[in-house]
């Protein structure tokens, strides 16, 4: 029992950790650990990988394994994937895939996020430190997968997440519905996302008015959950992945310069120039206005925009373009010479620039702060990265968040871990006098779960 108790309070694999903290830390991580977690940002998990590899695993786990399918030409690697040892070996003899995802994952698998997961994994699971055997004790208790993904989010304590179903790997109602009843007592609260609305609309041979006025209606039936908007439920929120095609958003609101570009994605579908930058531009304009409506329809309803900042998923999108203040006329939102500021979440952290993404939350009291892919991948020096956001951005301003997808330990190892190194971080204003251990406790807990149920009006 007393084994089982310290795991579920995240406390057995800390000895090392905690010989080296200040002994104020103890009494803060305690009281931080027992909080409930709301999780602003993340998506579904399926049951596709209830049964997996070390290999496989490793892959689906890290961001640099994410886009292993864009280096090979679309849907072969699908095929390799799926296939039988003779598709295989012939699409091996073509493309060199089983090579290439030999040598990507075995660098990330020798990564120090990946040595400490399974450490972690292996105190939950009760197996050996090594990724063999913490993946076959996963696949033991894959047996009955959702019971598993359950313990997962039950032990850090989530109570809410703010569920993006703009990236769902191809899921539909059912399957969404299957992951929001598996997680339960933890409760779902969707986001709709303006690419799900373009990915539907951008095929179609119509006039631009046409256009506009279905995307109008499309929008407005995804935020209130109206026919199959959303998947049949409401969103609290909206989301928008425009940033890494375009880079510095500005506001459109001339319907001349969108139905130019209306056209001009009429003459190219079928013939998209294959440079990536070529090719977002064909549409740039009609996107930013999207987005521009998109953004009106929040200001109405008074609901936040996510706006999806940093992180990277190359090659398919453009690195250099994912600079937080790339969103600063966003953040203004100028019309009539007056800044209307709606509500903004950059996303994860705005990482690797958080200063950046810190500092705009600072500026304008309109932008939020959100700490997902910083949290988990950057582990360790998260105590570092929680110090420098809450140098400059408002406590009441912070959200918790994941990204998590895929591989469900990203949102246990999001949260345990978030938990540990935030209460470090507050631990330090404790022990230098910035704040008293009732400021810190509230901040943990705005942090964890008030700031996003009052974003959100989340009861």
């Amino acid at each position: 029992m007393t084994i089982d108790r310290n795991r579920s309070r995240g406390l057995d694999s800390l000895p090392l950790f905690l010989s080296r903290q200040h002994p104020e830390f103890m009494k803060v991580f305690e009281v931080v650990n027992d909080l409930p977690i709301d999780d602003t940002h993340c998506h579904i998990i399926t049951d596709r990988d209830a049964v997996t590899t070390p290999q496989r695993y490793v892959e689906r786990i890290s961001l640099a394994g994410y886009p292993v399918a864009s280096y090979f030409p679309q849907g072969v690697y699908d095929r390799w994937l799926n296939g039988d040892e003779a598709t295989r070996h012939d699409f091996n003899r073509k493309f060199d895939i089983q090579s290439k995802v030999d040598g990507i994952t075995r660098d990330i698998a020798e990564s120090v996020f990946m040595k400490f997961l399974t450490r972690e994994l292996s105190h939950f699971l009760g197996c050996e430190s090594r990724l063999e055997a913490v993946i076959e004790a996963r696949n033991e208790r894959g047996r009955d997968y959702w019971g598993y993904v359950n313990s997962l989010l039950r032990d850090v304590k989530y109570e809410n997440i703010m569920l993006d179903t703009g990236y769902a790997e191809g899921c539909g109602a059912e399957e969404i519905s299957r992951f929001e009843e598996a997680i339960l007592p933890c409760r779902t609260n969707r986001l709709a996302r303006i690419e799900m609305i373009q990915k539907e609309l951008f095929p179609l041979d119509v006039s631009f008015e046409e256009y506009e006025q279905r995307f109008l209606t499309r929008m407005r039936e995804m935020l209130d959950g109206t026919g199959d908007g959303n998947y049949g439920k409401n969103s609290f929120g909206m989301k928008s992945y425009l940033l890494p095609f375009i880079g510095l958003i500005r506001p459109l609101y001339d319907r001349g310069v969108a139905q130019a570009s209306w056209q001009n994605l009429r003459e190219c579908f079928h013939n998209m120039p294959k440079e990536r930058e070529a090719n977002y531009n064909v549409s740039k304009d009609l996107r930013r206005y999207n987005f521009t409506l998109a953004l009106e329809e929040c200001l109405r309803r008074d609901i936040p925009m996510q706006i999806h900042t940093g992180d990277g998923e190359a090659p398919y999108v453009i690195l250099r373009n994912q600079d937080p203040f790339f969103l600063e006329e966003v953040c203004r939102f100028d019309r009539d010479d007056v800044m209307r500021m709606p509500k903004i979440i950059p996303l994860h952290a705005g990482y690797p620039s958080v200063g950046k993404a810190a500092w705009l939350s600072h500026l304008y009291p309109n932008c939020y702060f959100e700490l997902s892919i910083m949290t988990p991948f950057v582990h360790q020096s998260l105590f570092q990265r929680y110090m420098q956001v809450m140098e400059v951005v408002p406590l009441s301003k912070i959200m918790y968040a994941s990204d998590a997808c895929h591989i469900p330990e990203l949102y246990w190892l999001s949260g345990r871990w978030g938990k540990r190194y935030l209460a470090q971080a507050l631990t330090e204003h404790i022990v230098g006098g910035s704040l008293s251990l009732e400021e810190a406790i509230e901040g943990a807990r705005m942090i964890l779960y008030k700031n996003n149920r009052s974003l959100y009006r989340i009861n």
